[in-house]
């Protein structure tokens, strides 16, 4: 598991030596995981590692003992620790979001406050392949384009500012980086046993309140009967989606200057010529001008 990890990272040019990199620990397995790796090849990486965690208060003394966990497991690799707080109860109400959405929104604003409070620009979170396949269906399900289809990238533009306020991708200066992404929640779970680190079990996870427990739980197995192999089939479908998607934005890339002026602050299209254009490249014209 290190080792494909390690080569992950390398293979994606994830990490460089000398950078700090904030690691997002919630307690489970997959995060605990990645920190243990990270901080056993720290020295060989080159690089300083900082957790954050968030207590999202929502479990109560469950919420409480996951802080505490992550505290004794950062203490015993020697790498300092930032824990924060946040209702996000009361700002799941105060925004009309779903828990999954307020959540989402406070722990990655977290994490960008913390990553700026220690000059870090890069953040690590304990995504999976599991995780990738999970995405992909969700976005089929909710509607996507090609870009929903792509799933979860290695490395990615931070959505969100210190502040939560949604940030376009060419603004963000802070990436998240997911070097589990060619591993296993299984080989998270072996690799976490192997080294008895005792990982926090999420009582949430086990509720089908939330969207994606329902797609793991129940939707996954039931599609699994029907394709045994749909997890490899799902994530064959991003690839291709990647590589379609990459050709469109190299060709709307070397057409920006034949059809878009900027000035004053403001981008101008010229609408002629961008409707002579294929559909595909119309979408990703206007996309880029938006971001």
């Amino acid at each position: 598991l290190e080792s494909k990890v390690i080569d992950f990272i390398q293979r994606y040019s994830l990490i460089s030596p000398e950078e700090i990199v904030v690691v997002g620990v919630s307690g489970g397995a997959d995060s605990v995981c990645l920190l243990h790796v990270l901080a056993k090849w720290q020295k060989g990486l080159g690089i300083k590692l900082h957790v954050a965690h968030l207590n999202h208060q929502l479990r109560g003394v469950e919420s409480e003992d996951d802080a505490k966990y992550v505290s004794n497991l950062a203490s015993s690799l020697g790498i300092p620790i930032t824990i924060g707080r946040q209702d996000v109860a009361a700002y799941r109400i105060e925004r009309n979001f779903s828990v999954e959405e307020a959540a989402r929104e406070l722990r990655y604003a977290f994490l960008a406050r913390v990553a700026r409070e220690v000059g870090a620009n890069r953040i690590a979170i304990g995504h999976t392949r599991d995780d990738q396949v999970e995405t992909i269906l969700m976005h089929i399900l909710r509607g996507t384009g090609i870009t929903g289809l792509c799933g979860l990238a290695p490395c990615s533009p931070l959505a969100h500012d210190s502040q939560g306020m949604s940030l376009p991708a060419k603004r963000s200066n802070l990436l998240v980086i997911r070097p589990l992404l060619d591993i296993t929640r299984e080989e998270t779970t072996s690799y976490c046993r192997k080294h008895q680190l005792d990982p926090r079990i999420d009582s949430s996870n086990r509720s089908l309140s939330f969207f994606r427990n329902r797609l793991r739980l129940q939707l996954l197995p039931l599609l699994r009967q029907y394709n045994p192999s749909v997890d490899q089939a799902l994530l064959r479908l991003a690839d291709i989606a990647k590589e379609d998607s990459a050709l469109i934005e190299q060709q709307a890339y070397e057409l920006w200057d034949e059809v878009v002026r900027q000035g004053n602050n403001a981008i101008y299209l010229d609408r002629k010529q961008i409707a002579s254009l294929p559909v595909a490249l119309q979408r990703q014209l206007l996309r880029a001008a938006v971001t």
